[in-house]
């Protein structure tokens, strides 16, 4: 019979074995105590029963006989009830035992019962005549006669019974004792088998088992070369494959891993290059360098969308696979497939180009492809959004080289940060573009407005200057109304003549030829020429004028005449936009080594919604213009610019309504000394009562 090979068969050819072994001592044991179950019924059945009943009739035959005897005796009738009793169960028990009597004891029964007739005749005649028969010597031998013969059949019986019944008990015990014998040697020997198979499954088993258990443990201590022996049963066997099967496919899975993670740092490395870049040229030119150089591909191209067309291989001109003219005539239809890619986030890719998988090419470029020697194929547009800027194109042209999802997966994430990265550079592009032709223009408009400018102050000095002639009268004497018209001209040329000067002085801030020449400047002087300036207008609206602080030695150092036109722009502005009654206030005060210089109004005061473009040129607020109230927006833009070259700073507190703050913080001179020569104190007073004072 061929040896078992697996744990399972000879378990199974022990276990039939042993089966075959439990069932013989079963049978044994079951034949054993048949036969002793029949040796027992025999003996409880006949036996038992037939030497009950023999003893029964030896004890009805003798009691029957000492009844007769007595009745003999002494003539009492009850003794032959008695008598009678006795004859009745002896003819029973004689009924048992003809039964129940092997064919050995049918002579003995037959004398037994010839006794018993003999008794019984004896017995009827003693009845009958119990006097003649006492003294009767031949009744009394007949009598005797009769016992003996009775006597001795019954004890030959008795005898011949309890020897049945001791053959039949030393039957019965040797039988038991075979079959124990028996039965104890069958499960000695299932006993044995078991062992034997136990020892020899265990011996085949153990070495197998701990030479596989030492593989698994050195695997999991990080072993990954280790592999398990297929050795012992065809179980161990395929645990140890399978054991190795799992050992290679996780050295397959740690392989795949670590190209996995090449891949995403080599697509997180193309990502932050990209993105170093501003310029579209320099941003494909490094997409392009790490595609060749990370990705494992025979070729790599990166076509770039330019002027609605598919353009050649960047870099690849003159030297790429397919032929000069396959992007010539590049269908829409190609370009609504790469949209719809490029919208899903989704590849190309055709493992077997030369099979049937490169049929789901339109004929031309499947043919191009295949003249090339592709054999795999992937694609992976690029663009933000829906717009496609390109795509990326990588080729295999050895069979058995599938791209991979990792590769896949590493070609999308560069493609996607190649497309975000060319539209921002191209974005910047632009927006240089753009800036520097908004630099050419408004340079183009400062030297417009600057040459403008020049042109107009010179005739407009001129005009001043015949207007002031024709004032003065040196040519020839006027009529009121001629004066009021020339005042009027005279004030619409200053106002002309301010605007002039305004356009200069921020064409200079532009330019950055505007200069500041400082020297020590006193502030008092500056409040004074101010409020000189705007004088007029101050009596015409009715307005109050008043000033507060004004301590003496508030010397900065400034530029005396942009200080002045500051001051003047300030209250101009504070005169012109509070209505006639209203109040202007100027206040000035040396504090923490600043000067500190105010102009609050009650006027129309600024919306919330205009006060962060309010020093941006050319800005008017909102209120102001509702009202028509003239101005060009320049004069805070100047004043900003005038006090930022000082070294100081501007703020401005307004409520719609209710007036306006400005504040301009000045750094103090050090030493403080007059750099001009003041006003006297009765003159400024004497300036300050008159401006106060309403036309």
């Amino acid at each position: 019979m061929r040896r078992p090979s697996s744990i399972g068969d000879r378990l199974k050819v022990g276990f039939a074995l042993f089966v075959v072994l439990i069932a013989a001592v079963g049978a044994l044991v079951y034949a054993g105590f048949a036969r002793q179950e029949g040796a027992n019924r025999q003996l409880n059945d006949r036996i038992y029963v037939l030497r009950h009943a023999a003893t029964e009739l030896d004890a009805a035959f003798s009691d029957g006989q000492l009844a007769i005897a007595n009745y003999q005796l002494t003539f009492e009738t009850h003794f032959l009830t008695d008598y009678d009793a006795d004859a009745a169960y002896f003819d029973a028990q004689l009924a048992i035992i003809r039964r129940y009597a092997p064919g050995s004891m049918r002579d003995l029964v037959a004398r037994q019962a010839r006794a018993g007739t003999a008794w019984s005749a004896l017995s009827n005649q003693i009845i009958a005549d119990p006097a003649s028969t006492a003294a009767d010597t031949a009744q009394t031998d007949r009598e005797w006669a009769t016992n003996e013969s009775f006597t001795a059949a019954n004890t030959i019986m008795v005898t011949r019974i309890n020897a049945t019944i001791s053959g039949l008990v030393r039957d019965s015990n040797r039988t038991l004792g075979i079959g124990l014998a028996w039965t104890t040697a069958a499960l000695v020997v299932a006993i044995g088998l078991a062992l034997t198979i136990a020892a020899g499954t265990v011996r085949r088993t153990l070495g197998p088992l701990r030479q596989l258990t030492g593989t698994v443990n050195r695997l999991t201590a990080g072993d990954h070369a280790a592999r398990a022996h297929a050795s012992g049963p065809t179980e161990i066997r395929d645990v140890a494959l399978a054991v190795n099967m799992l050992a290679d496919e996780s050295d397959r899975l740690r392989a795949q891993e670590t190209v996995t993670n090449r891949l995403r740092a080599m697509a997180r490395e193309t990502g932050l290059r990209i993105r170093e870049h501003l310029h579209a040229d320099d941003v494909i030119r490094e997409a392009r360098l790490v595609l060749e150089e990370n990705l494992d591909a025979d070729v790599v191209y990166l076509h770039v969308i330019r002027d609605g067309k598919m353009g050649p291989p960047e870099g690849h001109e003159h030297d790429w696979l397919l032929p000069d003219t396959f992007l010539d005539n590049f269908p829409p239809s190609s370009f609504r497939i790469l949209e719809e890619l490029l919208r899903n986030q989704a590849s190309l890719v055709i493992q077997d180009v030369p099979g049937p998988e490169g049929d789901h090419f339109r004929p031309e470029i499947r043919d191009a492809l295949r003249e090339a020697g592709i054999v795999s194929h992937l694609l992976i547009p690029f663009g933000v959004g829906s717009e496609l800027l390109g795509m990326i194109v990588a080729d295999r042209l050895h069979a058995g080289h599938p791209w991979a999802e990792a590769e896949i997966d590493a070609v999308q994430s560069i493609a996607a940060d190649l497309g975000r990265g060319l539209h921002h550079a191209r974005l910047y592009e632009e927006e240089n573009r753009l800036v520097a032709e908004l630099k050419s223009i408004d340079r183009a408009k400062s030297d417009f407005v600057a040459t403008v400018s020049h042109e107009l102050r010179t005739p407009l000095t001129s005009i001043r200057g015949y207007i002031e002639m024709l004032l003065d009268h040196d040519l020839g004497q006027l009529s009121p109304e001629q004066e009021h018209t020339l005042e009027t001209v005279g004030r619409n040329a200053a106002r002309l003549q301010d605007l002039i000067e305004d356009l200069l002085t921020l064409s200079a801030i532009e330019a950055g030829t505007f200069t500041t020449v400082t020297k020590p400047a006193n502030l008092l002087d500056i409040i004074g020429r101010a409020g000189e300036e705007v004088q007029p207008a101050v009596l015409s609206k009715g307005i109050t004028l008043t000033t507060t602080g004004l301590p003496d030695g508030l010397i900065v150092n400034g530029d005396t005449s942009q200080l002045t036109r500051v001051l003047a722009n300030l209250l101009s502005n504070a005169v012109k936009f509070t209505p006639a009654g209203g109040q202007v206030e100027v206040t000035a005060v040396a504090a923490g080594g600043w000067a500190v210089l105010s102009v609050a109004d009650t006027g129309i005061g600024i919306p919330d919604a205009d006060k962060k473009d309010l020093f941006t040129r050319f800005f008017r607020a909102s209120n102001a213009m509702k009202r028509a109230i003239p101005g060009t927006g320049l004069g805070l833009a100047i004043v900003q610019s005038i006090v930022a070259a000082h070294g100081g700073d501007l703020d401005l507190q307004s409520q719609e309504g209710q007036g306006t703050t400005i504040t301009v913080r000045l750094p103090l001179a050090e030493p403080v000394a007059p750099a001009e020569p003041a006003y006297h104190e009765a003159e400024r007073r004497r300036a300050t009562a008159a401006s106060s004072t309403p036309s």
